[in-house]
Parts: C-alpha cells; structure tokens; sequence
C-alpha cells in the first residue's frame, strides 16, 4: 500500500514548473508585505502621526479593496491574470515608493489607496493564474501549499522585519527608531516586490480544459450569471462574518478571559497561526479520499466545534478550539478557492474571485463593528457562537452548491 508520502512525492513530482515559478513568486511578494505590515506603523509614529493616523490609513487600504473589486475582477480578466499580477505588484511597488516620499498626511492617504488597490489586484489574480496552470486534480494540494507558504512566510517576515531598522541604523549611523532607518528599511519592501515579479515574467503555460470530444460527459463550465457569482461568494462572505465577530478580539479575549499576560496571548495566538499553516497543507489530502466539495464543506464545518471550545471556562481546552479554528479555516478556504475556480469557466475567474475577496471584507467589517458595539455589554460568549453559526452556514453553502465541474474533474 502506497504510503501518505509517497502519495504527496508524486503529487508534488508531478506539479508544472509553473507553478513553482508562482509560488516562490508568493513567497517573495508575501515577505514583502510582512515586512510592511510590522514596520509601517512605526515608521508613521516617528514622524509624529497619531494611533488615529495609522487607523485611518489602515481603513484607506481597506477601502480600496471595497472600491476597486469589481473593477479589479473586470481587470483581470481582460488582461489575463499573469499581466494583471504583473501590474499589480508593479503599482504595489511605485505606491511604496511615494508612500516612502509622502510629505504630508493627505498625499499619504492617496499613495495608501494606490497600496492597497494594487495589493489587491495582484493578490486577487494569483488564485486564477494558478488555476490556469493547473489540472482541477493537482489545485487542491497546489492552492493548499500557496495559502501554507503565505502564512509561513509571514512569520519570516516578521522577524527579519524586526531587525531590518537596526540594519538600517547602522548603514546611515542613525537612531533605529528614527524616520530615516524606517524609510530605509521599508525600501526593501519595494526592492523584495521587484524581484517577486521575475519568476513571473515569462510565459506560463496554460493547462487546456476546454472539451474536444476526448472526455465523455466532459465540459467547460457555461457562463455564470452574476446571481450565481454571488451565492458561489456567499460561503466567503459567512466565512468573512465569523472572522470578523471573534479576530479582532482575539488578543483581548484570552486577556480578558483567563487573565493572560500580553506575551502569554502572544503565544498563543502564535498557536493559532501554526495550526493554520499546519491546515493549510493538509487540506488536499482531505479532498483527494472524500471528494472536494465534501471536502471543502467538511472542513468548514470543522471550525464550528472548535469556536464552541473556546467557551470553554479551562484555558488549554479554550487554546486548543483556537488552534484547531485555524486549522480548519485554512485547510476549506484554498479548497473552496479550487472549487470555485473549476466550477467557472477562465474568462469570469477573475471576477468570481474578486467577488469573494470583496463579500469578506464586506462580512469581516460589519461583523467586527457589531460586535464592537455588543461585546462591552454581553461578553464573548454571544460572538464567539455566532462565528461558530456563520461557520457552519457557509459549511451548508458549500455543500448545496450544484456545479457543473470542467473537463478535468470529468475525467477524474
């Protein structure tokens, strides 16, 4: 019998060398943006803006994501998800350059929104390249080992960022707390975004999946109407709702709750993100045995018993529910990306993905401003059953969809 490993060498033996060159391309872009993420709001504060500043900014990125995504989608399907990645980290990469030379908090808010439009568009168009260069078998381990390496290499990013001013520091002979080895540790963000466009660069072949008559019952799927594109969102957006009611909180429930210190939280929501990248991974073997909208479902559904253990008055039964939320969000989501990819033909993957990306933010925003307002009055209790409800329905959306699959899956 042919062991799990095995299994997984030849599955990997078999990935296109395009995929590879679109992974380390993740790689390299997602350590960019780690990079950006712990170092920005310094660089902020020690030019004298306030923890108001940096929110409105974070909230300007936010809402070019809400603005732009459907022109986002129409965008990359009309140039095609290579060039749209392409040109989206390429504006991602002159955005920081003007944020890096913003003179005053107006022209900062216009380079923020020119950040994260084109955060967006690059991000948004990797799953669609990535269904373009792979067989519908091989996307449930390929998206799985895509949103495995993003998170992973945020953890890299965070540390190198960490030490990246110091560097910087002693380069120019300067305070490491100052705007000028911030400014100068932040370039790395642009010079990191250049080179994560070189794997990408040349052609990438695409895999084939319309019908030629070799497949019995085998057929690219038709055209959606966009009231199908919205219900194939609408397990994202559930997914963006019950993200919304318990992650901006987190940190605050574990303190709260069973009084932890901030470096004892710290650790463990550093679990959490294990137990994602763990999921991330083993997500495709989930769906290579039991199918991969069962799959999908099932795993999504996973998260729902494990928010309801966070209710839970014994800490490690509480941390161990966290962990395995992670776990279970990380291992469906890649697994629905695949799903719907399949499910819709090349010319709208675009557009059906950034309906996704736009429908959770959208869930996550009202989620956390709701619950914001209610938790002060009723504790956690009330939200953290209402994620794990938001869970299971888009568990349930999943599971009813009816989908007709491409030529790959067919012949499966």
């Amino acid at each position: 019998m042919i062991s799990v490993a095995s299994n997984l060498r030849l599955s990997l033996a078999r990935i296109p060398a395009a995929v590879w060159r679109i992974l380390a391309h993740s790689f390299i872009y997602g350590f960019a943006l780690s990079i950006a993420d712990i170092l920005f709001n310094f660089y902020l504060v020690s030019q004298g803006y306030t923890v108001n500043d940096v929110g409105l900014l974070s909230m300007v990125s936010r809402a070019a994501g809400m603005a732009m995504g459907l022109p986002i989608g129409w965008l990359i399907d009309r140039l095609g998800p290579q060039r749209a990645m392409i040109a989206g980290v390429a504006g991602y990469a002159l955005g920081w350059a003007a944020l890096l030379q913003a003179p005053a908090l107006p022209w900062l808010i216009a380079a923020q929104f020119v950040v994260g439009a084109c955060y967006l568009l690059a991000s948004t168009a990797v799953t669609p390249l990535l269904a373009l260069v792979t067989k519908e078998e091989q996307r449930p381990l390929v998206f799985g080992m895509n949103a495995s390496a993003t998170l992973v290499v945020g953890l890299l990013g965070s540390a190198v960022g960490g030490v990246l001013p110091m560097l910087a520091a002693g380069i120019i002979a300067t305070d490491p707390q100052s705007t000028a080895a911030y400014r100068l540790a932040l370039t790395s963000v642009i010079g990191l975004s250049i080179v994560a466009i070189l794997p990408v660069l040349a052609r990438l072949p695409a895999v084939v999946e319309a019908s030629d008559g070799s497949v019995a019952g085998a057929a690219t799927p038709a055209r959606h109407s966009w009231l199908m594109l919205i219900w194939l969102a609408m397990p994202s957006f559930l997914l963006g709702v019950g993200g919304g009611a318990i992650l901006p909180f987190q940190n605050l429930f574990f303190r709260d709750q069973f009084g932890l210190s901030d470096a004892s939280v710290g650790l463990a929501l550093a679990l959490a993100s294990l137990g994602a990248g763990i999921g991330a991974l083993l997500g495709a073997p989930v769906v290579r045995r039991i199918g991969l909208q069962r799959g999908a479902a099932l795993l999504r559904l996973g998260a729902t018993p494990a928010m309801l253990l966070m209710l839970t008055p014994w800490l490690p039964l509480a941390i161990i529910g966290f962990f395995a939320r992670g776990f279970f969000i990380a291992a469906s989501y890649p697994m629905n990306d695949a799903l719907v990819m399949g499910a819709t033909p090349p010319a709208q993957r675009g557009l059906a993905m950034s309906l996704m990306s736009l429908l959770w933010a959208g869930g996550w925003a009202v989620s956390a401003v709701i619950w914001g307002w209610v938790a002060p009055v009723f504790g956690y209790g009330p939200q953290i059953v209402a994620a794990a409800i938001a869970y299971a329905l888009s568990a349930l959306v999943i599971w009813s969809l009816r989908l007709q699959r491409s030529v790959g899956q067919a012949a499966a």
